[in-house]
């Protein structure tokens, strides 16, 4: 009986002992796991707007760019022009020196007077006086052969009786055949003056005609290209020459330069380099919205209007350029600053938000970790859309206002590899600190 008793007796201490150790151990590990949720840092679930982006660098270029050269080589005459100042189409840039080429425009000019002249006396037939002169003459010289042919009929019947000699008879005979052919010119003359000009003649006249008329209008054109015009309405970008300088025709100014580069600012245009692994998401027509370093805090929106089929390697990197433009009313953008362009895949406005870093994967479930009521971690599953770097769109699983553990807390039963978050197409999301203030568009 005494055994039982002091067994009983060393159950309760023992009992004791353990209803003193266990309550303790419990509020030492209870304590640990508020420590650990409380160093967890939480963010609210949020709404704002969301965009899964490509982004690159790539430098501003004038969507029209001419380089200007001469169509005619000389001497620069005037530089009218200065760079930064604006241009009309059609504005004179530069004159070159003409004076060697209006001296020869002067003596075609000279010619031309002279051959239309001719056609004209040739078209319009003879005058009054000409016509009156040449039949006098035809009339004096058929009456010096008339009068030549009457003094041989008396010279013959002289010689015949013995009057005169062979000598003189024969004087007689030559003066008739003198004064023959003297009247047949004067015919020959006075028919060609009534007759209408030949058509030959005409036509060789009218060759010659055309023919200076084309000198002329070949001078005159390297006339003209000696004033140096700007294709464009724009801004000029460089002036390469001076006063006295020599440019080439069809080439550049003296030291290989190009005289005048005139561009047209109002829309600009960048080409990115676009990695090969987001090249298949990118479009015609998406929306780019591009930062520069020269205007901080200020976006510009641009279009994606060309995407290259044809890829460029690069220590070994393949990349396809991808062409994006934008307007530029203001002309405050310059050609040459570099560019940040974030080309938009997808975009959505009030979409449910929490940080990526939030999110956890194992296999294909995809998870958070909410603060219940009791301020503890609870698993909730959940289902994703649009992702980024920084931010995952929830469409089921949270609502507006609860709280996510940025990462798990100690003892929550995360494993290592299901701390990365989650990646849709070809955008991982890195798991970090948790992004400074609320969402975008917030």
């Amino acid at each position: 009986m005494k055994k039982v008793v002091v067994l009983f007796v060393a159950l309760g201490l023992f009992a004791v002992f353990l209803g003193g150790c266990f309550p303790q151990q419990g509020q030492r590990t209870s304590q640990v796991q508020q420590k650990a949720v409380a160093s967890s840092q939480t963010v609210p679930v949020r709404r704002g707007r969301i965009a899964d982006t490509v982004s690159e660098l790539g430098t501003l270029e004038p969507l029209s760019k001419v380089s200007i050269i001469a169509e005619e080589s000389g001497k620069v005459a005037e530089v009218l022009v200065r760079e930064g100042e604006s241009v009309e189409k059609g504005q004179v840039l530069l004159r070159l020196d003409t004076e060697d080429l209006e001296i020869t425009r002067s003596q075609i000019l000279a010619q031309l007077k002279s051959a239309q002249v001719d056609l004209e006396e040739l078209l319009s037939g003879p005058t009054e006086v000409e016509l009156r002169s040449k039949e006098a003459q035809y009339t004096e010289a058929l009456l010096a052969y008339e009068e030549a042919k009457k003094t041989l009929a008396r010279n013959e019947r002289l010689f015949a009786s013995g009057a005169i000699s062979q000598e003189e008879l024969e004087a007689s005979r030559n003066e008739v055949t003198k004064r023959e052919k003297a009247l047949a010119v004067a015919k020959a003359e006075l028919e060609e003056t009534k007759r209408k000009p030949k058509k030959e003649d005409v036509e060789r006249v009218k060759a010659r005609i055309e023919e200076i008329e084309a000198s002329l209008r070949s001078v005159e054109r390297r006339i003209a290209k000696a004033e140096i015009r700007s294709p464009l309405k724009g801004i000029v970008l460089e002036v390469n020459v001076e006063e006295g300088d020599f440019v080439s025709s069809g080439t550049s100014a003296s030291g290989g330069t190009t005289p005048v580069v005139v561009a047209d600012l109002s829309t600009m245009k960048v080409d990115v380099p676009v990695n090969e692994v987001d090249i298949p998401r990118v479009r015609i027509g998406q929306t780019a919205r591009i930062t520069l370093d020269a205007f901080p805090g200020k976006t510009f929106e641009g279009q994606v209007v060309a995407v290259a089929y044809q890829g460029k390697t690069s220590e070994n990197v393949v990349t396809y350029d991808t062409t994006v433009h934008l307007a530029n009313p203001d002309n405050l953008l310059r050609a040459g600053m570099t560019a940040n362009v974030e080309i938009i895949i997808q975009e959505k406005e009030n979409a449910l938000l929490v940080p990526a870093s939030a999110v956890k994967e194992e296999g294909q479930r995809t998870f958070v970790f909410v603060k219940n009521a009791q301020g503890q971690p609870e698993r909730r599953a959940v289902v994703l859309g649009i992702r980024n770097d920084a931010f995952v769109e929830v469409m089921e699983g949270l609502q507006e206002g609860e709280e996510v553990f940025v990462t798990p807390p100690e003892g929550a039963g995360v494993s290592p590899s299901s701390t990365s978050g989650g990646a849709q197409g070809n955008v991982r999301i890195r798991v970090g600190p948790a992004p400074q203030g609320p969402p975008p568009g917030r």
